[in-house]
């Protein structure tokens, strides 16, 4: 049986080293490296819809909006992009179901992300 810190940590975690984003699955393999973060979520209630290497989330991105062409309701979709991320603000986003939501609403928490985008 695992104990409960092996299951906290068998996580996937972003670091930041020489300006650059580096992504690690929970055994500490490196998954990307990236100069900068998207965060794709639905704007209503905060639900991460992917992250990662912007080229990578906008393919997704344009994926989501033409299942929107269908039914406007469908989504409500938002994307931030920064090469300015907190590292533990965004391992928090990754872990936390509508964090990114609660970061939205306290504009001071944005501070330093001045290429915040709503769409790509």
């Amino acid at each position: 049986m695992l104990s409960l810190e092996k299951l906290v940590n068998r996580q996937s975690y972003y670091t930041k080293e020489h300006g650059s984003y580096y992504f690690y699955d929970y055994s500490g393999n490196i998954i990307f490296m990236t100069d900068a973060v998207s965060i794709m979520y639905d704007a209503e209630g905060g639900v991460l819809l992917k992250h990662g290497n912007p080229d990578q989330v906008q393919k997704h991105y344009e994926v989501y909006k033409k299942l929107q062409s269908v039914d406007p309701d469908l989504f409500n979709l938002k994307v931030v992009t920064s090469d300015k991320w907190n590292v533990a603000e965004l391992n928090r986003i990754l872990d936390t179901s509508g964090y990114i939501k609660l970061l939205e609403t306290e504009p001071q928490r944005f501070e330093e992300l001045q290429i915040l985008r709503s769409d790509l």
